[in-house]
């Protein structure tokens, strides 16, 4: 029993061992996977950090190569392209203000460029503006401010490509003058006051003998023309004084014109000893505003324009008149009178005869053909003009009558002859009807042309 017990305990024990051992060697193969696993785990962690080493220390590399370049860029912009200097190669007006502050070369240059007062002249006189009272000046700061901000105004690499290009050319800039233009307007306008002179007409006046008056030029500056050339000389940086452009005004009646009115053209006469009050005052005073008229070569003469409207407001009175063919009462009676006496002085004087009209009626002052009928409704009594010479009218209240005398140059003096044909009364209505003619004669009486004037006819007066 025993041996067998020491049997089975050995077996036992045995076995025991084997499973001891089998155990030992089963832990020692997991420790062993383990280990394997951590070491793996180890150098996957080793490499990662190596990695992480690699690409810190590349940053750290590119980050100091960036601080490096920047401060190189940095410190070259300090010293070459932003260091407060104008740049290479730039002038001004001729001046090399490369490297210099704005402010020593707004100096620089202000002391080459001064600005000047300003002399302008007409004939020996001169006459002077200062330049303060216009303000006056180069634009030098302006100028300067361009130039230094060349290579400052534009992106990083605008400045950047013409701070080298300047190495290859140079830049040139222009100082000009600058002015307030309306003060210096004020100015020359102020010296044209001296100078402007209004031309004076040559006159003529007739009361028995011709007396004249002489005439004389006028003169005006131009100041739109004088700035011009102020300009003009400003911008050549001449320092020079400046002409004022001065135009030459001529009279309009020059004294040889008047000087040649020497003899009468043609006359007529009227005789308002019949009229009342009222109308001879309206005759009186139509002939009044018709009188001295000169007339130019190729002038107008208009009646209604002379008179104005014939009504009260314009100081005309009331008197007859005749409206179709009836005398009824009305403002300015009378002034008909004075066109038709104009009229018949005018034909014989050889004016053009533009526009005449007869009245409906004839009238007792000037034979059937030879009246000028006008009114505020538009009828006009208007002549021209259509010597070389001019013609001078005056209208003479001789008492109860009437005198219109044409005078003019003698060269025009014309032989002339007026003849009016008219038909028979029509029995069953009363119109006359007729033809004014002019007729040109030679010194011997011999008819040399015939000229038609006017035309109608007339109708008899209603009761």
């Amino acid at each position: 029993m025993g041996a067998n017990n020491d049997r089975k305990n050995k077996m036992t024990s045995k076995s025991d061992k084997s499973s001891t051992s089998k155990l030992k060697e089963k832990k020692s193969e997991s420790m062993s996977v383990k280990d394997n696993i951590d070491r793996r785990r180890k150098k996957r962690i080793s490499r990662k950090k190596k990695k992480e080493m690699r690409r810190k220390k590349i940053i750290a590399s590119v980050i100091a190569v960036l601080a490096v370049i920047t401060l190189i860029i940095l410190i070259f912009n300090s010293i070459f392209v932003y260091n407060g200097k104008i740049a290479n190669n730039i002038y001004i007006q001729g001046v090399n203000v490369s490297g210099m502050s704005r402010d020593d070369a707004i100096e620089e240059l202000n002391k080459k460029f001064k600005v000047d007062n300003i002399t302008f002249s007409y004939g020996e006189k001169k006459y002077t503006v200062k330049s303060e009272a216009v303000d006056l000046k180069y634009n030098i700061e302006d100028v300067v401010n361009e130039a230094y901000d060349y290579t400052r105004e534009g992106s990083y690499y605008t400045d950047l490509y013409r701070y080298f290009s300047l190495n290859n050319k140079t830049l040139k800039k222009e100082i000009s003058v600058v002015y307030n233009e309306g003060k210096m307007r004020d100015e020359i306008e102020k010296i044209a006051k001296g100078i402007d002179k209004e031309p004076v007409d040559a006159t003529i006046s007739i009361d028995g003998s011709i007396k004249t008056t002489k005439s004389s030029d006028g003169r005006k500056v131009n100041i739109d023309d004088t700035i011009m050339l102020l300009k003009k000389s400003i911008d050549n940086k001449k320092k020079e004084t400046i002409p004022l452009k001065v135009e030459e005004l001529k009279a309009e009646v020059q004294t040889s014109d008047v000087e040649k009115i020497d003899t009468v053209l043609g006359e007529y006469k009227t005789s308002f000893e019949s009229s009342n009050e009222q109308r001879s005052y309206n005759v009186k005073k139509s002939a009044g505003v018709t009188d001295k008229i000169l007339l130019m070569p190729g002038e107008t003469f208009s009646y209604n324009s002379l008179t104005g409207k014939t009504n009260f407001e314009n100081g005309y009175q009331e008197a007859p008149v005749i409206v179709n063919g009836e005398l009824k009462p009305s403002a300015g009676g009378g002034v008909c009178q004075t066109s038709s006496t104009i009229f018949n002085a005018a034909m014989y004087a050889g004016m053009d005869i533009v526009s005449v009209t007869n009245h409906s009626s004839t009238l007792t002052y000037v034979p059937k053909g030879r009246d000028a009928t006008v009114n505020d409704s538009g009828l006009d009594f208007k002549f021209k003009n259509d010597y070389e010479n001019p013609v001078y009218l005056r209208n003479y209240i001789e008492g109860k009558t009437l005198r219109t005398v044409i005078y003019g140059a003698k060269s025009d003096k014309k032989n002339i002859e007026i003849k009016v044909e008219e038909t028979d009364e029509d029995k069953n209505d009363g119109k006359i009807s007729f033809k004014t003619y002019r007729i040109y004669k030679d010194s011997n009486g011999k008819e040399i042309k015939r000229e038609y004037i006017s035309g109608g006819e007339y109708k008899p007066i209603k009761k």
